[in-house]
């Protein structure tokens, strides 16, 4: 008997290599996703921006860091005595405009040099609903407690997301030939918008995700959304706010994105590493401090000797 409707997975022409660098951008699932990449040693460029949920927000980063066009004065929102971003999470706004320029261009500059060299860019797109900054009709990455008349809701239509992303795409390409573009859909619930809300916006990011996977062969759709929502159909799979999935639910659709993306020799490689990180991250009751510090940087001087030989 099969109690589970199981969303099958074909492996992918795409393999990632315990040796490639990655980078990831998008929604919170794409930081529950780096935060385990960056745990098992990785190379990437996670969320440079911050976590950032609409999709042409994420297109605008990327053809502006392709460009290298740095960020200046004349960009910044005040509010609050802080100077903000439009292109970047609160996380970067200051009380100081000289400081907020220098934090954003330092870390376009990253962005820009991770993506020159990656072999995958993973996108998690969280929300077709935005918001526009009312004075340039601009899509804003974060409102940052900016009061509502300044903004309209809106969301974007599949069509425009698919267009926006093939200019994109095609200028990933002429920087970077070799690059593979791996499109999901958080399975974050966006219960804000509503029930009904929530379904339209991420039918139009899940129908511009397969058409743009449908177009390129170096495009690539994994179906996160799908695992979680269809496969996991249960609140157990859930966080205690019902919207976010758990940790276990995570874990299970990076063991599936393993299936689909992973070499043989990264399975192997993760397979090795893992007792390792396991052994560090529960410490015993009857141990002392510097017995377990010498435990611990025992177990990381293998961990390092795995990584150098796999990379």
């Amino acid at each position: 008997m099969k109690l589970t409707t199981e969303i099958d997975i074909t492996p992918s022409t795409h393999r990632i290599h315990p040796r490639d660098t990655m980078v990831l951008m998008g929604s919170c699932f794409a930081q529950e996703m780096g935060a385990w990449f960056k745990s098992h040693r990785f190379s990437l460029c996670l969320n440079p921006n911050g976590i950032i949920f609409h999709p042409s927000v994420l297109a605008r980063i990327i053809h502006r860091a392709l460009e290298n066009r740095p960020y200046d004065d004349s960009e910044w929102i005040e509010h609050n005595a802080r100077f903000h971003s439009v292109d970047h999470h609160g996380s970067f706004s200051r009380m100081d405009a000289n400081e907020l320029a220098e934090a954003v261009n330092f870390s376009q500059h990253n962005l820009r040099a991770a993506l020159l060299n990656a072999s995958s860019l993973i996108i998690t797109w969280g929300s077709a609903w935005g918001y526009k900054w009312n004075e340039n009709g601009q899509w804003v990455a974060n409102c940052h407690k900016i009061p509502q008349q300044h903004f309209s809701k809106e969301l974007i239509e599949a069509a425009a997301i698919e267009a926006e992303w093939m200019e994109v795409l095609k200028l990933l390409w002429q920087h970077n030939p070799k690059l593979n573009v791996v499109f999901s859909v958080s399975p974050v619930r966006y219960w804000r918008d509503g029930a009904h809300g929530n379904q339209l916006s991420k039918a139009n990011l899940l129908i511009a995700a397969s058409r743009l996977a449908a177009t390129f062969s170096n495009v690539h759709y994994f179906p996160a959304y799908e695992i979680i929502l269809d496969e996991l159909r249960d609140y157990r799979f859930y966080a205690s706010d019902l919207l976010h999935p758990s940790p276990v639910a995570v874990e299970y659709v990076i063991e599936k994105f393993q299936v689909m993306f992973f070499a043989e020799e990264t399975k192997n490689y993760v397979r090795a590493l893992e007792p390792l990180l396991k052994f560090i991250s529960h410490r015993p009751l009857h141990v002392s401090n510097e017995e377990w510090s010498e435990r611990c940087a025992e177990k990381e001087q293998v961990i390092l000797q795995l990584v150098h030989s796999m990379k």
